[in-house]
């Protein structure tokens, strides 16, 4: 089952069960967020983790986190899944409130990770930083990688975690991760950036599972995708000039 497959697969299940399921009643003694909680726990499919549910700023809208999934919304009844942002109506115009928490969740969980689990390409001087989620076999990974120096001469850092985009028993998988088991993890990942050849070496403590489980959980849907140091997910490829152009807007 491919990522958007299982996304979809989970959505629609949680959609149709949500609907049909009975509502949670009036257990005023127990809090929403474990009532909501023991009834998705009850409702979404084998093997499917539902990490946590919680209260919002948001009139009656709780945030589900489902391991693999970016954030999804549930009204307190229980009865109503939205997928998707949020949106409030303000006298300023529309505000994206989904947008705002998935920033911070994304800088915070980003931040979080310890910096030898990146292969990192340094600027002289650093003026910007980003995550980048790639793909040895992706062509316009390639082409990123390919116009490395270009980022690097305009003080962009660049961080590489890994997400190969066929899946953890791919072969995409066996090269990344023998670039990121390398001596040298730069020459090794540039070379497969190249279409050349690596030995195989996988060693049991990458990180490429714990990447690619993260770059699910974060709305990687595929490669390159872009992270700011802000949060903000700027999905595809993007020319030197015009990532610059993003990063001080």
């Amino acid at each position: 089952m491919t990522i958007k497959d299982r996304r979809l697969f989970i959505y629609l299940s949680l959609t149709c069960l949500l609907a049909c399921s009975p509502g949670s009643g009036n257990n005023l003694e127990r809090d929403k967020t474990e009532d909501l909680k023991d009834k998705l726990e009850k409702i979404l499919p084998d093997k499917v983790l539902l990490e946590s549910v919680l209260p919002t700023d948001m009139d009656d809208y709780y945030e589900i986190h489902i391991e693999g999934l970016e954030p999804l919304y549930v009204t307190g009844n229980g009865k109503y899944l939205v997928s998707g942002d949020i949106y409030e109506i303000s006298e300023d115009g529309l505000i994206n409130k989904s947008d705002a928490r998935k920033r911070h969740q994304r800088k915070t969980v980003l931040e979080s990770i310890n910096s030898n689990e990146f292969i990192i390409f340094m600027p002289k001087e650093v003026k910007h930083s980003v995550y980048v989620f790639t793909d040895v076999d992706c062509g316009y990974c390639r082409k990123f990688h390919k116009e490395i120096d270009e980022y690097l001469a305009l003080g962009i850092k660049v961080n590489y975690l890994a997400f190969p985009r066929e899946g953890l028993s791919s072969e995409s998988y066996r090269k990344i991760a023998s670039a990121w088991c390398s001596d040298d993890p730069n020459r090794a990942l540039t070379e497969l950036k190249l279409g050349r050849k690596i030995d195989e070496n996988i060693c049991m403590d990458n990180p490429i599972e714990k990447h690619f489980k993260l770059g699910n959980s974060l709305g990687v849907a595929g490669t390159p995708s872009i992270f700011t140091s802000e949060g903000r997910l700027i999905p595809g490829y993007l020319a030197p000039d015009e990532l610059l152009n993003q990063l001080e807007s």
